[in-house]
């Protein structure tokens, strides 16, 4: 089934390219992203291993244990953006049947009302009144979902609202659209939100749509973001089983 993407009219949205174009740019992507945190991974390892050392060695000197704990810092922080990179790059194997998707955001919701409370935002989830099945993994499509609703969560505004809203459409589509009442993007990091790396957020690897997107192509749909008025609107569609 060809799952035809969405036009947003004068509405700015990142570019989403034909699904051939995008698969080819997604395996590059895939594979830059995993020979980078391999050529990473030892390096950071032996930062940390000889922090953890000089940790042994000099216990006198706070200056020392001060960047000890700096550098001990940064290797963490390096860790998680090879981890995420390989997560991107070294993709498990799917293994899809049929469900419900919005039922995994029910899911997802839940796993993230301690973040959500944390901001006393409160997120609506409006399932399909059309229940959708699909081929899913609801692991790995939770997985993007998740990154979804982080971002969501970072960018809206303490008190705010996040609202999920799902429909089925008659020609076979499952779509279901995330929205929050913070800033939206500029034009230039919309353009690229879907790329490795790519992000507003400082002290952030930029892998969360871009591991996103990657679920939902295995899945056989699509992701696309775009900026409607003063709101950020990303969006989810997956072919259904009955369409």
């Amino acid at each position: 089934m060809t799952v035809a993407q969405p036009e947003f009219g004068s509405e700015r949205s990142a570019i989403v390219p034909p699904r051939a174009i995008q698969r080819d740019r997604l395996k590059g992507a895939q594979d830059v992203a995993a020979a980078l945190a391999r050529e990473l991974r030892n390096p950071v390892f032996a930062i940390a291993s000889a922090a953890h050392l000089l940790r042994y060695r000099v216990t006198d000197d706070p200056v020392v244990e001060k960047n000890i704990g700096r550098i001990l810092r940064e290797a963490d922080r390096l860790n998680a953006y090879i981890n995420a990179l390989l997560e991107y790059g070294v993709p498990r194997p799917m293994k899809l049947v049929p469900g419900n998707p919005d039922d995994v955001w029910t899911t997802i919701i839940a796993q993230h009302r301690g973040d959500l409370e944390s901001k006393a935002i409160l997120a609506h989830h409006t399932p399909a009144e059309s229940q959708a099945t699909c081929n899913i993994d609801a692991d790995q499509l939770g997985h993007a979902l998740s990154c979804a609703l982080t971002n969501a969560i970072e960018a809206a505004p303490e008190g705010g609202d996040i609202e999920v809203r799902s429909v089925a459409t008659a020609d076979g589509l499952w779509v279901s659209v995330v929205q929050n009442d913070g800033a939206v993007f500029d034009d230039d990091t919309l353009a690229r939100a879907f790329e490795p790396l790519v992000t507003s957020k400082p002290g952030h690897a930029g892998i969360g749509l871009t591991l996103a997107q990657r679920i939902l192509t295995d899945h056989s749909g699509f992701i696309a973001l775009r900026a409607e008025g003063a709101r950020a609107a990303l969006t989810f569609t997956l072919p259904t089983l009955h369409g």
